[in-house]
């Protein structure tokens, strides 16, 4: 299934083999665990006047240090990634 997926998309299968687990992870313990948070997070500050940029770097510092606050443990780039899933989430429910 992951080969006939990988040709059909495009990708090398050894590409997709290497991408997968990492997916993987991101999409089932990052959306799980983060993205709720990451949801109150963004929804909070869209209500400011802040600008995208700056809501942004606001909403990964407020998630980093709410996910700290739990004892999540995740990297810059899961962190970044859930922001931006947030942030297209409250875009389309707009």
């Amino acid at each position: 299934m992951n080969a006939l997926f990988a040709k059909i998309a495009g990708i090398s299968v050894a590409l997709w083999q290497f991408y997968m687990p990492l997916l993987r992870e991101i999409f089932t313990t990052g959306s799980a665990v983060l993205l709720p948070l990451a949801l109150d997070v963004v929804r909070t500050l869209n209500k400011t006047d802040l600008p995208g940029g700056a809501k942004r770097d606001q909403a990964l510092l407020s998630l980093k240090r709410e996910a700290a606050h739990q004892g999540i443990k995740a990297s810059e780039s899961l962190l970044r990634w859930t922001v931006e899933s947030a942030v297209q989430r409250v875009k389309l429910l707009k």
